[in-house]
């Protein structure tokens, strides 16, 4: 004859259904199934652990790539490097909101190679841009076709957004289980607070409500710790 269920067990079946069931669950398993899909803006507001979005002031590496090729292609139709910087208008809109100033000192008259260098100075603290700003002076400064050092930068570009993706494929599964190892207590202790009297009662004395929260503090701490391990994929984007 099968035994009845018990609170716990009761508590942990439906612990189980309501993870499977969650935003959480679906979103780390749909980032294993297509890791370089792109991901949505959209953020749930209730989410405990907040993931850095890219903010506007933000380069991707990509999007630097696109707009060598196009000014390379314009250089290899028989355009100046000036006029190239002038007409070729990036996709991205954040690289066009930073290629304005650049634009901007080219209108007013100075030289290519001054614009790039003042353009240069104004993104220390961007790591690509400045590269790119760098690479700009130098064909400008140097002279001869600009055309292959675009190309060369280029190319970095790829191989730098392609291990942008890279890390955050073999991240996803080892943030899909820190989310599960920190979600799940809590969710035990939840049901089981709900269904069992016993575990009620220990909560109301004082030395069950400090090991209650001693337990909450070490759970936050394994999540932010797993977390930091982890890694954050979209961290290097944020040094372009």
């Amino acid at each position: 004859m099968a035994s009845p269920l018990t609170p716990t067990a009761l508590a942990a079946a439906l612990c189980m259904l309501l993870l499977t069931s969650s935003p959480i669950f679906r979103r780390a398993s749909r980032d294993l199934r297509t890791p370089h899909a792109a991901r949505t803006t959209r953020r749930w507001s209730a989410r405990w652990i907040h993931r850095p979005q890219r903010q506007p002031s933000q380069v991707a590496p990509n999007a630097l790539a696109h707009w060598a090729d196009d000014i390379a292609r314009s250089l290899r139709n028989g355009a100046t490097l000036r006029a190239a910087l002038r007409s070729v208008t990036p996709a991205d809109l954040s690289l066009a909101h930073h290629a304005e100033a650049l634009w901007h000192l080219l209108d007013r008259g100075a030289t290519v190679p001054d614009a790039c260098a003042s353009w240069r100075s104004e993104h220390d603290d961007t790591q690509l841009l400045a590269t790119l700003a760098a690479v700009l002076t130098a064909t400008a400064t140097i002279g001869g076709s600009a055309a292959a050092p675009l190309d060369r930068f280029a190319a970095a570009m790829r191989q730098r957004g392609s291990e942008d993706l890279e890390r955050r494929a073999h991240s996803a599964q080892a943030a899909m289980s820190a989310r599960v190892l920190t979600v799940v207590p809590i969710g035990v202790l939840a049901l089981l607070l709900a269904t069992d009297h016993h575990v009620r009662a220990i909560v109301t004395e004082p030395a069950g409500a400090l090991v209650i929260a001693l337990g909450l503090g070490l759970n936050a701490a394994g999540g932010l710790w797993m977390r930091r391990i982890v890694g954050h994929p979209g961290r290097a984007d944020s040094l372009s």
